[in-house]
């Protein structure tokens, strides 16, 4: 954590929280972190959402910036943009359903 103590202090009076002396580390991965949340709802693919959606691999390539589909196809970080996408879906599905 990069706070002075008495930064972390005005931070904590000022949000009403408590702050962790150390930086937490969460060997697993957030996705697979947040994930744990849903035990409740059947959690779908990301090939089922974007079927769902009408959503085709260029549009997710525009959303997060890359030339064209094959960049994002391609990309290092595909595994977890497509996690992250199913974990917004949801998300907001969950919130959706408690309306």
């Amino acid at each position: 954590m990069n706070l002075s103590p008495e930064k972390k202090k005005e931070l904590e009076k000022k949000l009403d929280i408590k702050l962790p002396d150390k930086d937490i580390k969460n060997e697993k991965g957030f996705n697979k972190f947040l994930s744990q949340t849903y035990d409740d709802i059947e959690l779908k693919s990301l090939k089922e959402i974007k079927k769902e959606l009408g959503i085709k691999d260029i549009d997710i390539a525009e959303m997060f910036g890359y030339a064209n589909a094959h960049s994002y196809r391609t990309s290092k970080a595909r595994e977890k943009i497509d996690k992250g996408l199913e974990l917004f879906y949801h998300l907001i599905m969950k919130s959706y359903d408690k309306r």
